[in-house]
């Protein structure tokens, strides 16, 4: 990650912000500036234009207002037990990464690496919330990754956590028919399994 990369941390709690400068660092990010409260870190961030926004709990205003009005490149979002309201209007409001405030610095340094390579994340115990927030494509227009309107059907079954048996039945096909559009949601993804496949759907935007 380049030496220019920065970050500001904005949580009312100092330990939580000295955690989260840990996973910064592991991450060889730099950090340009702490804050408290949401008008602070949002001072620092205009000040010092950080590559990252890392925001956790804050008091004086709504987590989603702060990623939208943040002026750094990537915001990185702790939440604690959200729902899928609150997740799907995070994610919709430009956030890079979801992850849950109970995370380890080293899952959150992964994400900050995996965000700079152009990912999305969403933490995987996150992801159900997703379930039912999937964006369709038309069989002629396959949406982000290719994917066409029956593969993402069975994207959001699998995300249910339905059988191969159980999405058959679903969609009213075999469960040979699910087998060849699951090796083609694979393939299209470059992904080896489900949870993988749901992580990338996330990433690529066909999930929230």
């Amino acid at each position: 990650m380049p030496a220019a990369t920065t970050a500001v941390i904005v949580d009312e709690w100092p330990l939580v912000r000295l955690g989260i400068a840990q996973a910064m660092r592991t991450a060889g990010v730099r950090v340009a500036g702490e804050a408290g409260q949401g008008e602070e870190g949002l001072g620092k961030a205009a000040a010092s234009d950080p590559t990252f926004l890392v925001v956790g709990a804050l008091r004086d205003m709504p987590v989603v207002d702060l990623v939208r009005r943040a002026a750094a490149r990537h915001v990185v979002v702790l939440l604690d037990r959200p729902g899928r309201d609150e997740l799907t209007a995070v994610l919709s409001a430009g956030a890079a990464a979801v992850l849950v405030r109970s995370s380890r610095p080293e899952e959150i340094a992964d994400a900050v690496v995996r965000v700079e390579k152009g990912e999305r994340v969403v933490a995987p115990m996150l992801l159900p919330l997703l379930v039912g927030a999937v964006t369709p494509a038309d069989d002629d227009e396959p949406a982000a990754g290719g994917l066409t309107r029956k593969e993402v059907e069975v994207l959001t079954r699998l995300a249910e956590g339905l059988s191969n048996r159980e999405i058959a039945d679903a969609m009213y096909v075999t469960p040979a028919t699910v087998k060849t559009h699951l090796a083609h949601i694979y393939a299209k993804l470059g992904v080896t399994g489900r949870q993988e496949a749901i992580a990338r759907a996330v990433a690529l935007g066909v999930l929230a």
